[in-house]
């Protein structure tokens, strides 16, 4: 997650627009582990590509934010609309979030009142250099359709924006 963090900070330092400077987590602090890396018994059971696939342990501090199902009518909607810009603004930078659900939108209020929505939760997120754009990632009872059928499951639907749409829209219904 710290490494496309790093790409998402990236985008914010050039948004002029402030599309999605206020609406991604603030990292406070982080420690990768690189002595918990899966690389290495990859490479002890002869595995080709060991880092690909390779999982460390991370430790990730955020500043505190709170659920987007604490609020409701406009605010909620206000909140939301956010993410939704935010999600676009970094789909259009090639940072791919791949898993839109209740649980990855979250809130913050600032010192003059205002909720800000927050696009939380890069875990599964994938930028537009990882080849394929094939894998399967994200919340089940929120992912898009075409998502969840054979064809996709073979590897043989390629993930598109739309896909994180059509998510944000079955948050709204569910929410």
């Amino acid at each position: 997650e710290p490494a496309i963090l790093e790409k998402v900070y990236e985008i914010t330092e050039k948004d002029t627009e402030g599309k999605v400077r206020y609406y991604v987590p603030e990292m406070v602090w982080f420690r990768k582990f690189e002595d918990t890396s899966t690389a290495s018994i990859r490479r002890a059971l002869g595995l080709e590509n060991v880092e690909r696939g390779g999982r460390v342990l991370y430790i990730v501090i955020f500043r505190k934010l709170e659920p987007i199902t604490d609020l409701s009518g406009k605010q909620f909607l206000a909140t939301w609309w956010h993410i939704v810009v935010c999600h676009y603004a970094l789909w259009k930078n090639d940072i791919h979030h791949c898993d839109i659900s209740p649980s990855n939108l979250m809130v913050y209020k600032t010192l003059g009142g205002r909720w800000i929505g927050v696009l939380n939760d890069f875990d599964l997120s994938s930028t537009r250099d990882i080849p394929s754009g094939l894998e399967l990632t994200g919340s089940v009872p929120f992912m898009a359709i075409e998502l969840l059928t054979q064809k996709a499951i073979e590897g043989k639907v390629e993930r598109l924006y739309w896909h994180d749409a059509e998510s944000f829209i079955w948050v709204l219904t569910w929410v």
